[in-house]
């Protein structure tokens, strides 16, 4: 079986294949945007204290760790202004090309020509595919004050990048940084581009460089109703 040939059988890849898993873990401390919601993991219900079983309440934010965007996030009207529970899922699941750009320098942007040059030594990227970044930013990953460096000058993915994307008719873009945009870059092009075009975002992945060029990858988010996105567990299927 080749993900490189095109369609792959899902339930042969899971059978035959190894499984990567390309999410964060959800733990207090972890690196999250300054505006958005901090995790918290907190104990409800345990057996010192006497009762019959153990859970915890979770406090966490729509794009807490390892997450998808849904088009609302960016999108404020139109076609393309839809929550997470009406996402198309046949778009979360398929094959997946992974473009190491870890050379990119920090605050700058993957240029259209890096795409088109692994286009050349790996095959065409077709509609359909999810392309995932690696920018080997989850290096600087931590809970607490060593993680502070993953929430600044991370690099992305410029607006003419994510433009030649939507063209080729991709179905998500993936990243391990915090977000698909550069870092204090407000206007936000690739996630306009992207998200306008109903072209997913996953952001705050990891382990990318176990990857080869293509594999399957697997990305189910949450159905929260008029959600802007969720936490997920990304998985990839490889030979």
């Amino acid at each position: 079986m080749s993900y490189e040939d095109g369609p792959v059988d899902a339930l042969s890849a899971l059978a035959d294949g190894e499984v990567i898993d390309l999410s964060q873990t959800l733990e207090e401390g972890m690196p999250v945007v300054p505006t958005h919601a901090r995790y918290s993991h907190t104990l409800y219900e345990s057996y010192e204290r006497g009762d019959v079983a153990c859970h915890y309440r979770l406090t966490l934010g729509e794009h807490t760790g390892t997450h998808i965007d849904a088009p609302l996030h960016f999108i404020a009207e139109g076609d393309a202004h839809y929550d997470i529970a009406s996402i198309e899922l046949e778009k979360l699941i398929g094959r997946a090309a992974t473009i190491d750009v870890a050379d990119i320098e920090r605050n700058t942007t993957v240029p259209v020509e890096r795409i088109k040059q692994w286009e050349a030594e790996h095959g065409d990227l077709r509609e359909g595919d999810r392309v995932l970044f690696r920018f080997s930013w989850d290096r600087h990953w931590a809970p607490g004050s060593a993680g502070t460096q993953y929430m600044a000058d991370w690099p992305g993915l410029s607006g003419e990048a994510a433009e030649y994307l939507t063209d080729t008719g991709v179905a998500l873009v993936g990243c391990d940084t915090a977000a698909i945009d550069v870092a204090h870059d407000e206007s936000f092009p690739a996630h306009y581009e992207l998200l306008g075009n109903e072209t997913y975002i996953v952001e705050n992945l990891t382990a990318l460089d176990a990857l080869p060029p293509f594999s399957l990858l697997i990305t189910l988010p949450l159905k929260i109703e008029d959600g802007s996105g969720s936490p997920i567990r990304a998985v990839a299927i490889v030979d």
